[in-house]
């Protein structure tokens, strides 16, 4: 299935689980979960939104660095789709987050 099939399937929330433990990555399942509750979506309705706030938002280096992910993937739907979740994800979280004192992780975590 191409991956363009798939998001347009989102909708249906068996395809979105199956889609998304595709991607062989727990902790991002449970993270868009997260997300999902914290704004009242399902989980097909929060990574649909979040394909589309990357196709819209995202820079020219975010872009780039997508094909680079891709170029190097042996999956490289299941790659680019967890690439774009990911990217979306990192934004969502870090609304609202204020900076630990020292660093620039914008509360991400990253500096532990």
């Amino acid at each position: 299935m191409q991956l363009g099939q798939i998001i347009r399937n989102f909708s249906e929330q068996a395809v979105a689980a199956d889609a998304l433990l595709g991607c062989g990555d727990l902790v991002l399942l449970a993270r868009i979960g997260a997300a999902a509750d914290r704004f009242d979506e399902t989980l097909g309705e929060y990574a649909a939104g979040a394909v589309r706030r990357f196709a819209n938002l995202a820079s020219s280096e975010d872009w780039l660095a997508l094909m680079n992910t891709v170029e190097r993937a042996g999956d490289p739907g299941f790659r680019c789709l967890t690439h774009m979740l990911h990217w979306s994800l990192m934004r969502d979280e870090a609304q609202g987050v204020v900076p630990h004192v020292g660093c620039s992780c914008a509360g991400s975590g990253s500096c532990t």
